[in-house]
Parts: structure tokens; sequence; C-alpha cells
């Protein structure tokens, strides 16, 4: 148990203890308790606080404020529930929804010591305050602390805690990288590449740079607006695998300077009824606390169209969670970022709400030369036979219709070849070679490689010539 007291938070940790002291006081005095009492001592200038502290509690209530200082007091100064062991009344500490820690001297706060603080035996007050910990509201929604997944409500015995993440923030002045579980399967989406290294068609091209544009400016975009627009943005890809969608993803965080989670669509959804939506609840709500981007890969399960006039109770729920993720799609502030192979498979009722759309094509004999170009020759690596890159590789870019992905995947096989045999020479016939194995094993190249690198072109400056 941790019994650090932070500079950054402990006037409100002081504020919290001053007026445990007072309730106390108050109760065994049996006074009634004054209305405003509770605003004015909690007051207190944000910017004294450290900045990841001011931007967490500044959107919060007077009351609101005070749940999370009892998670935060609960974690980090346990002692300072111990003024109710010590209340000269010697009430009962069941009283105030107080528990011991076993094995050890501290106490832990739950939902009745909040309710005590609050609201004492003021019915009007008790109801105010439980309203507060219903589910989606802000306490319980933002992420900050921690409830029971599967309830409405808390318990009056739940214990007050912050969220893991936030703790963790909170105390070493680091982000904690959430880890995949079941309760959280995605990953965060990382990528060494620049945009130098996605090499489409001009017209992607073109869509990408507006995509850019709306993750680097949307906030702008908001605030010009007045909010007229709709919640977050909505980014759907569409194409063939191996063309791009995953590492646009990546770059368009870059870009936004958010982390993106990718999400793992088959673990999300789930045979039991009503538990898909559950995980996606639990996924969103973290997501939108922390502000990343959510890219849903393969997203055709998740996305797919809605039976129609079925009786089946599976597809009746199917259909139920689908709508649930239409309301979250429509009101989640942050982006979203959605790949498939087969755009005709998202419902149509997703498709309208996506303010991009991009189709990744397969690459044509020009951007299959970039690309041939891009991964052979500006690595510096491999020596090539001259015969393989005349006229900026016009000869593999003809060959056969492959994707950037399995030219790349074709580059660190031959940078394995080359590195098996001790040189980093590749010649025309080793080339050949390379390409009829690799090829049987995917479907490439099989058959017409003895006639490559055999002919002369006129000249080799020009592109396509």
């Amino acid at each position: 148990m941790q019994t650090i007291m932070l500079k950054d938070y402990s006037q409100d940790l002081k504020w919290l203890q001053d007026y445990i002291c007072f309730r106390l006081d108050q109760e065994g005095s049996n006074s009634q308790k004054e209305e405003a009492t509770l605003a004015e001592p909690l007051s207190i200038p944000l910017e004294e606080f450290q900045k990841d502290y001011q931007q967490m509690i500044a959107p919060f209530s007077i009351v609101e404020r005070l749940v999370i200082l009892g998670a935060l007091a609960n974690q980090v100064y346990p002692t300072l529930w111990q003024a109710f062991a010590e209340n000269k009344a010697k009430l009962d500490l069941g009283q105030f929804g107080l528990l011991k820690l076993p094995h050890t001297p501290y106490l832990q706060a739950t939902v009745g010591t909040v309710l005590f603080l609050i609201a004492g035996n003021d019915p009007t007050q008790q109801k105010k305050t439980w309203q507060l910990l219903s589910a989606d509201t802000r306490l319980r929604t933002s992420g900050i602390l921690e409830w029971p997944t599967n309830e409405l409500l808390p318990t009056l015995g739940t214990v007050l805690q912050l969220s893991s993440n936030v703790l963790h923030q909170l105390v070493t002045e680091r982000a904690l990288p959430v880890q995949y579980s079941s309760d959280f399967p995605a990953t965060l989406l990382t990528t060494t590449k620049t945009w130098d290294d996605l090499i489409v068609d001009e017209e992607t091209n073109t869509l990408l740079a507006q995509a850019c544009k709306w993750v680097q400016y949307y906030h702008q975009v908001q605030q010009a607006t007045q909010g007229n627009q709709r919640q977050g943005y909505r980014l759907l890809m569409e194409g063939p695998s191996g063309t791009g969608k995953t590492m646009t993803a990546a770059l368009l965080g870059q870009a936004a300077n958010k982390p993106v989670y990718r999400i793992d669509i088959s673990n999300i959804v789930d045979k039991y009824v009503g538990e898909t939506s559950k995980k996606l609840r639990r996924i969103f709500e973290i997501a939108e606390a922390q502000d990343w981007i959510l890219f849903f890969d393969e997203g055709d399960a998740l996305f797919g169209k809605r039976s129609e006039g079925s009786s089946s109770s599976n597809e009746r729920y199917a259909n139920q969670e689908v709508s649930y993720l239409l309301y979250k799609l429509e009101e989640y502030p942050g982006m979203i970022f959605l790949a498939t192979n087969h755009a005709t498979a998202i419902d149509q009722a997703f498709q309208r709400r996506f303010h991009s759309w991009i189709t990744f094509q397969t690459p044509d004999k020009y951007t299959r030369a970039q690309l041939w170009q891009h991964f052979f020759e500006k690595p510096g690596y491999l020596q090539l036979d001259p015969a393989i890159s005349q006229a900026r590789f016009r000869e593999l870019a003809e060959a056969a219709n492959v994707s950037a992905a399995w030219i790349e995947q074709f580059y660190a096989y031959c940078v394995l070849q080359a590195t098996a045999k001790g040189t980093n020479s590749i010649s025309a016939e080793e080339m050949r070679q390379y390409l009829h194995w690799y090829g049987c094993e995917r479907g490439y190249f099989e058959y017409n490689t003895a006639h490559l690198f055999q002919k002369q072109y006129a000249y080799e400056g020009a592109e396509g010539s």
C-alpha cells in the first residue's frame, strides 16, 4: 500500500481530511448539515495542480470530485481515513461504510462512505448521490474509477478505486500502456515507417492527404463550427490485403499524435447473448477517457449487414448489437478507423456515418514498378544485377500482379538468401530462382521466371519506355 502524498494534489486531500473531521463533529453534535459546506472548501484553483491532475479533475462537479478524492485517498494516502477511527463520538466504523484491509492498519472508503460524507441521513441528497453513480454517468464512463462491470449501480460496499492507468499516471507521471486482455482485446498499433514508405496510386494518395488533414485539424474544425458537426472522425478503408490499410492507420495516428489501438474483433464477437456489447462498451469507455483512436481491422464480422425479417433469437440479438455499435459510432467523440476487404459487406447504416472513404487498389504496373524500386534500391543493402533493375524494374512490375506487402516480404526473403550465402550481390539467375521458390509458396512467378531479365530495353532513363 502506497502512503505517498504528492504535492500536486495534496491540497485536495487536505481539504478532504478537514471535511471528514467537520462531518464527524457535525454528526457527533447532531447539528444540521449546511448545504454550502461542501461547495466552499472544494473550490480550489486548478492552476496550482500538476497538468495531468488538472486535466483529469477539471470537468467534474464539486460532489463528483469528492468521490474521486475518496478513491485517490484509498490508494495514495489511506491514513487519511484514520480520522473516523479516532472520532470523538466513537461511532461505529460500519456506519461510515469503511472496511479494514486484512493484515494492515489501513481503512478503505466505500460507496457507503461517500453517501455519509455527501448526504448523511438526508434521503433527497442520498438519491442525488446514487444518481451520480448510475450507469452511463460521467463518473462511470470517464475511465478514472474502477467499477463493477456487470452492475447498473455499485453496492454500498464497493471500495472506491482509481483505474490502474490513472493511478500509475498520477504517481509516476507516465502513462501506463494498456495490456491486452479479455476485457480490453486490443493492442497498440505502431510503425517505424513514414509516408514515403506508403506507395499508392495518385487518386488514393489525394484521399490520404485529405484524411491526414482531418486527423490533424479535427479539433479546430469542431471549435470553428461550434460543435455542429457530427461527433468524432470516422474513416473507412477498403481494399485487398497487403495494400496499405494498416500502415495508413498507424501513420494517421502519428499525424494526429494519438495512440491507435487495433481491436481484435475475433475476441469481441461472442456467442453468448449480450457479451459482445459489454466488451464493446468497455473498449469505448477506456478509449474515450484516454482520447485514443480505435482501429477495427477486418471489421466485416462486427459491422456486417443486419438480417431482415428473421425470427431467429440469435439473429435478433445480433441485430441489437449492431444497433448498439451504430449508436457508439454516432456518439463517440474520438476517431474510429475501419478496414475491410469488401465494403459491400458493411451495413449501409455504417457506411453513411463515415467522413472519409478510401479504396486501396491492388497496385497497377506503374505503382508496382515504384514499389520494386523502393524496396530493392533505397535500402542499399542488396547489389542487384543491372538486368534486374533495368527500366526501373519495369519487367518485374509487368510480370505479376503482386501487392506492396508481397514485394516487401519478398525483399526480406532475398536478404535472407544473400545473408545465408555470405554475399549481398544477387545475379539475374539467382533472382529468377528466388522468384520461382518464393512464388511456389505464394502463388506468383510459378512458371514464368525463365524468360525474365533476358531482353534489353532501348534505354533505362524513361519510365515506361
